[in-house]
């Protein structure tokens, strides 16, 4: 299993540091996020719960563009801005690790994958 997911230019890491299960099948990854060596997780992960989805086989970290990384975090997935480091918050989806697929970065979009649904987002065009 992977550990460690960089961007291209290594200012942002998210850390795969351990594992959770809160309840009796929820399994949960716990992370870090740093961004330019500096552990900024309790900044972006919604109330300090920076716990992963499970299942990463098909996990895409960073657009094909570089322009943004996707954290997918339980519950409260988000993707940041990698020029201005802004955090863009996606719809809530309860126990998505449960249902969490894949993801992509079709152009200026994210497409989340879940057994139950497919979501879209449009990500705003940056320079």
């Amino acid at each position: 299993m992977k550990t460690l997911y960089q961007s291209k230019n290594r200012k942002i890491e998210l850390k795969i540091i351990g594992y959770d299960e809160p309840n009796n099948g929820r399994e949960l990854h716990i992370a870090e996020l740093y961004i330019n060596g500096k552990n900024l997780s309790d900044n972006y992960f919604e109330n300090k719960w920076n716990r992963l989805n499970f299942n990463l086989d098909e996990f895409q970290f960073e657009s094909p563009d570089s322009k943004y990384i996707f954290i997918p975090a339980e519950g409260n997935s988000f993707v940041i801005n990698a020029n201005t480091l802004s955090m863009i918050k996606l719809p809530y989806k309860a126990l998505s690790t449960l249902h969490f697929k894949k993801n992509e970065f079709p152009e200026n979009k994210i497409k989340i994958y879940y057994s139950d649904e497919t979501i879209e987002f449009n990500l705003p065009i940056t320079e």
